[in-house]
């Protein structure tokens, strides 16, 4: 079962809303990754496992786009990669006025939360990948006994606010057992070489860096 949604007609955050509920995993890959796209859905995924692909670039406030030409490079080292992808995530952060309103402050302790307890892992692929692959899978009580294991969403938006609700796109939602499945192992493959951002090193640099001296994780 397929189905065509355009943002004209219903806004993919709230798709995407509508689904989380029923499902224990999200699996996402994106070109791009714009913090402005997690505060979309933050209220929604408190309570679920989730990883996140980025194919090309990071972005965590929606007025700033950095272009990595360095990240493109083939020639950069995994370490040197994640060294990069680090480096321009806290420079994003330090660049702007993000803390400024109390909604982006919780949104963002959450999303740092997830981080370190590790419902959240965050990475980013070898290669430029500028695919966008939102796969939603379903609990055990709502996969009808593995004949629905899961949720396919895919098209034009990037896990951007723009992707999700400002511009227009097209998606579409397949509900289908075996392209599910197949989707979830070509995830999988990418996921297992892509280079690992770790939560041990959010966890010592985000309160120092960002100076949030009253900012408290949740264990």
């Amino acid at each position: 079962m397929t189905e065509i949604i355009t943002s004209q007609d219903e806004l993919l955050s709230q798709v995407m809303k509508d689904i989380i509920p029923t499902t224990k995993e999200l699996l996402f890959l994106v070109g791009y990754f714009y913090f402005s796209g997690f505060e979309q859905i933050y209220e929604s995924v408190k309570d679920q496992n989730m990883k996140i692909l980025v194919g090309l670039d990071i972005d965590v406030h929606y007025k700033k786009i950095i272009e990595y030409e360095d990240l493109k490079s083939q020639s950069l080292s995994k370490e040197n990669l994640k060294e990069q992808f680090e480096k321009y995530f806290v420079k994003l952060f330090n660049d702007t006025d993000f803390f400024d309103k109390k909604e982006k402050q919780e949104s963002f302790k959450l999303f740092v939360e997830k981080l370190i307890n590790g419902s959240l892992q965050l990475r980013k692929t070898l290669q430029p990948n500028h695919s966008k692959l939102y796969l939603f899978k379903k609990s055990k009580e709502n996969n009808e006994n593995g004949r629905n294991p899961g949720t396919i969403i895919t098209g034009s938006s990037n896990l951007t606010a723009a992707g999700l609700k400002n511009q227009f796109e097209i998606n579409v939602i397949i509900r289908d057992k075996d392209d599910f499945e197949n989707m979830e192992k070509l995830f999988n493959q990418l996921w297992d070489t892509s280079v690992e951002i770790s939560k041990e090193d959010f966890e010592q640099k985000i309160p120092k860096i960002f100076g949030l001296k009253n900012f408290q994780i949740r264990t």
